[in-house]
């Protein structure tokens, strides 16, 4: 059955892979540049992809000494995005554990406007301990916490966006009434986590809400997801933990009286695309090489949850680490992480180089031709709605997918030759 696929290009600093700065198609200067950031957005809407994703971090950790980690906040720049692209979705990522509702609301509300409804919202709960002393805590809240306040955090935001009807500006110039108050409502929320009044200041946006976006495998966020979000970031290296996972996602998503392909499920990949095998392992080698060895142990305590890990042999195999993950750690990815490592034998090196090409998702290796296939595959298995496609380097690696990899699949009719709709959501609905 062919179906068409839904692509999101995941953009950090100058490339998802660890060290990609060292690169010599990089610019690390370049991070904190307008005029980067609007080319990396023009290439992906340039080749029709749905949404431009912007990562974020609220902590600089050790890693900084040996990989470019700097991080713009992504608000300000999709709102910086919309006066120079026209249809591509614009999705930040906003923590609900270190932030407010009536800020995140009014934020993307102003986003969705500003771009005229292409505006989305991708929601997480920030497993990075070292962030809870860049807002006034001790520690990082419990996984099972942070996911409860999450839940609230999003019912509360949903509420402010629904707080204003669609014609409750009245505008009429002559008798000087600006808005019908009856059409504006408070959220009054009082709540475990937050008492908000609202409303928000500005009136209901293009979409009405923005869209929401879902970075999360574990119960919780899985649950969280189908609840509410209408794209789901997920890491799958294999297509039937794939198919299972669309499986469980679409019953979920039944579960909470929605329809359920209403949560677009899209696995991350990493594509290295070269004229020849030869060339694209070439690549990957390349990649591999730049990640630093001395910060081994500093590298693999941040993916692994900030499990410390520097009493262990690099050169051994892993051992099971599962056992030690704390209550507060991030759960499904340092959990995938071990159970990788103890299936394959990996020692704690070969497991930080396979993270760092990746940021853990699925390395796609090859020809535009094998990739596209790869892709179809995993399509035709109904193992994923589309992919979140993370460059190991921006912006290179990002037009080598979108020149070379996605006209093979408009040819063979997996994804849009041009854009339909004018809205995130509606992309996501074509």
């Amino acid at each position: 059955m062919t179906r068409t696929l839904h692509l999101a290009a995941y953009v950090q600093g100058v490339g998802a892979a660890q060290a990609a700065w060292r690169s010599p198609r990089t610019d690390a200067a370049s991070a904190l540049d307008l005029e980067y950031w609007i080319e990396c957005a023009r290439v992906a809407e340039a080749a029709c992809f749905d949404a431009f994703f912007l990562a974020d971090v609220l902590a600089v950790g050790d890693q900084i000494a040996s990989d470019s980690t700097e991080r713009p906040d992504p608000v300000a720049v999709l709102s910086a995005l919309t006066g120079f692209t026209e249809r591509i979705g614009l999705v930040g990522t906003s923590s609900t554990t270190f932030n407010d509702p009536f800020t995140v609301a009014r934020q993307f509300a102003t986003l969705d406007h500003l771009s005229r409804g292409r505006a989305g919202w991708n929601v997480v709960t920030t497993a990075v301990g070292a962030s809870a002393a860049n807002y006034g805590s001790a520690a990082l809240p419990a996984h099972a916490d942070r996911y409860e306040r999450a839940e609230e955090f999003v019912e509360v935001v949903t509420a402010l966006w629904d707080g204003w009807e669609a014609d409750a500006i009245v505008g009429d110039v002559a008798s000087g009434r600006y808005a019908d108050l009856e059409r504006i409502h408070a959220a009054d929320h009082r709540g475990t986590h937050f008492q908000v009044a609202g409303p928000l200041p500005l009136r209901r946006s293009p979409q009405g809400r923005p869209v929401i976006a879902q970075a999360g495998s574990s119960g919780p966020g899985m649950n969280l997801g189908a609840a509410w979000a209408e794209l789901t970031f997920t890491t799958q290296w294999e297509i039937e933990s794939g198919r299972a996972f669309v499986q469980q996602t679409r019953e979920l998503t039944a579960q909470h009286g929605r329809a359920p392909g209403a949560l677009k499920v899209l696995p991350g990949i990493m594509p290295f695309v070269g004229s020849t095998d030869a060339e694209a392992r070439a690549l990957v080698r390349g990649f591999g090489g730049f990640i630093d060895v001395e910060n081994l142990a500093a590298f693999l305590t941040h993916h692994l949850g900030n499990l410390d890990v520097s009493d262990l042999d690099p050169d051994q195999p892993l051992p099971d680490l599962r056992p030690r993950l704390g209550e507060n750690a991030s759960v499904s990815r340092p959990r995938l992480y071990i159970e990788t490592a103890l299936r394959e034998g990996l020692t704690l090196r070969e497991l930080a180089q396979r993270i760092s090409l990746s940021l853990g998702h699925r390395a796609v290796v090859g020809t535009p031709e094998a990739i596209a296939d790869d892709l179809q595959r995993w399509s035709e298995a109904d193992a994923a709605d589309g992919f979140i496609v993370l460059p190991a380097d921006l912006p290179q690696g990002l037009r080598d997918f979108g020149e070379q990899v996605v006209p093979i699949l408009q040819q063979r009719g997996l994804f849009r030759r041009e854009y339909v709709g004018r809205t995130l959501r509606e992309h996501l609905t074509e």
